[in-house]
């Protein structure tokens, strides 16, 4: 079978030339840089097998024809090696190899369905410089059809795919590509640090992180009635277990299976894509799981912040340092480790509980002393939820769920809240935290009274008019909970739950200054947005 390989990195490098030392009639197809390295050195390949140098045929574009077309570029450069090759592909079988699920999709824009194979890479390689990669560790090379049954010609493929890697033919590749992306998905930590698997998953710190990616991605994938399959060496329960385990306990496990992969240090498809300054494929791995959320109505906060730090470190040549890391990220870790309710919203807020403790007349809603409301989140109210009730509340459980502490308080992380129709109720607002429990701060022996924080209202985005004339720079002096003279009522209105929160110290961690949130939106048409933020 004639064999032609478009990609010369890591994993097409690695195919091309054991396939070579196997197959004989197989032409490698890859950059510049690769093409003069590797004809004037040949391909070396170290690591878990014995050593070795390859000669091998090399160019940067198809110039014959092949039976088959091992695609093994990013997923973002399929088109192009495609539009750059198509005169020699005709009736060819093209097997595609990459991370993510939009791979299959792509090619067949271009290719005759019934032609294409997809597969599952499941052995791992560096790539050092044109020309050198290491073999980290064996895997399974598993392949099979997207499109309709498994035939004679995966069969084909199959065989002589043999020559030089372990392959099985699988039924349900789609369900398969999926775990791999979870396989994948923590390969972004990495790639924001810049370290190698191991020195990143020796912090049990990120492991946590880690096994949240999972813990997201599972409640999503059951929300899209996706099934997952398990993958050569790889069972699914590996990662339903640990998602289902305390995140504490998970983490520790989660290390132990990393720390074993490879002795060579092992950096992952996108760390390597930024130190050779070329665009990495995280939208495909944990941006699969954000364009999925966004399909499904289900958030995926966490995954979601990994794609834009990935993005920051490709665009400022600037690796995160671990500490910076998770303050960005371990706040956005799922808060459902102690439930198990099926009815469960996800989020990365943590639970409040209400508790009604003082009653002087009737409740419309009912309530009565001793009534416990839970509430998901301080976005998700019950339902049938007393909309006075959560106009008054919402300051409250947001401060909270940020931090805030009221240090008059017996316990400092919780605050009594009035009805506001006439005070006929009022409520104690506390917080679970991740095992469930009530979060308790003792009072603060040290507070002597009202210490109002000096707070900024500054004007980031303006379009459209605005009846009070705000402009692009305006900024607005405010002194704890007090009003400027003169501002926009409706705009303090949208600004008052940030500037209570910040007053008693929360920090809005998913922001890249926590002292401020800078999304402070006007509620009429949106012209005006403002950062509020806390001094130093």
């Amino acid at each position: 079978m004639k064999i032609a390989v478009i990609g010369s990195g890591a994993i097409g490098g690695l195919v091309a030339g054991y396939l070579k030392g196997k197959n004989g009639d197989v032409t490698l197809i890859g950059h510049a840089d690769s093409v003069q390295a590797i004809k004037a050195n040949g391909l070396t390949i170290t690591g878990v097998r014995a050593r070795s140098n390859i000669k091998i045929d090399i160019a940067e574009k198809l110039e014959k024809k092949a039976d088959l077309i091992i695609l093994a570029v990013k997923t973002q450069d399929i088109e192009a090696a495609i539009r750059d090759n198509l005169k020699y592909f005709g009736d060819a079988m093209v097997l595609t190899t990459q991370n993510g699920i939009e791979a299959d999709t792509i090619v067949s824009q271009y290719v005759k369905k019934e032609n294409i194979i997809s597969s599952i890479v499941m052995f791992g390689v560096t790539y050092l410089k044109p020309g050198e990669l290491v073999h980290n560790f064996e895997g399974k090379w598993v392949i099979g059809k997207p499109y309709g049954p498994n035939d004679a010609m995966v069969e084909a493929v199959a065989k002589a795919l043999g020559k030089g890697f372990e392959v099985e033919v699988a039924g349900n590749i789609a369900g398969m590509k999926w775990l791999k992306v979870f396989i994948n998905a923590n390969n972004c930590i990495p790639a924001i640090v810049g370290k190698s698997m191991q020195e990143c998953f020796r912090d049990l710190d990120v492991c946590q992180v880690s096994v949240g990616i999972w813990q997201e991605a599972l409640g999503l994938i059951k929300k899209a009635g996706i099934q997952l399959v398990s993958l050569p060496g790889f069972p699914l329960e590996r990662v339903t277990g640990l998602a289902s385990m305390p995140v504490e306990e998970a983490s520790k496990v989660f290390s132990g299976i990393m720390g074993k992969l490879s002795a060579e240090p092992l950096y992952g498809s996108i760390l390597q894509s930024i130190k050779r300054d070329r665009p990495s494929e995280i939208d495909y791995i944990n941006g699969a799981f954000v364009a999925l959320g966004k399909q499904c109505s289900y958030h995926t906060p966490l995954n979601k912040k990994l794609v834009e730090l990935v993005h920051k470190v490709e665009k400022d040549k600037k690796f995160l340092r671990i500490e910076d890391f998770l303050a960005k990220t371990k706040n956005l870790i799922p808060q459902a480790g102690f439930l198990n309710d099926e009815e469960r919203v996800n989020t990365p807020f943590p639970r409040l509980k209400l508790t009604v403790v003082k009653m002087e007349g009737d409740c419309y809603h009912g309530y009565k002393v001793g009534d416990e409301i839970i509430m998901e989140d301080f976005t998700h109210a019950p339902k049938h939820f007393c909309l006075g009730l959560a106009h008054a509340l919402f300051p409250v459980i947001y401060a909270l769920s940020f931090g805030a502490k009221f240090p008059f308080r017996d316990n400092q992380r919780t605050l009594l809240v009035t009805c506001p129709d006439g005070g006929k109720l009022e409520f104690k607002a506390e917080i679970f935290d991740k095992e469930g429990k009530i979060e308790t701060i003792e009072k603060d022996p040290d507070h002597k009274g009202p210490n109002p924080k000096d707070m900024v209202l500054e004007v980031v985005q303006a379009k459209g008019k605005c009846a009070y004339q705000y402009k692009l720079g305006d900024t607005f002096e405010v002194k704890g909970l007090k009003c400027p003279e003169g501002f926009c009522g409706a705009a303090y209105h949208c600004a008052f739950p940030a500037l209570f929160a910040l007053n008693f110290g929360a920090k809005f961690f998913f922001m890249d200054d926590p002292d401020g949130i800078n999304t402070v939106t006007c509620p009429d048409g949106g012209n005006i947005v403002f950062k509020v933020s806390r001094k130093k």
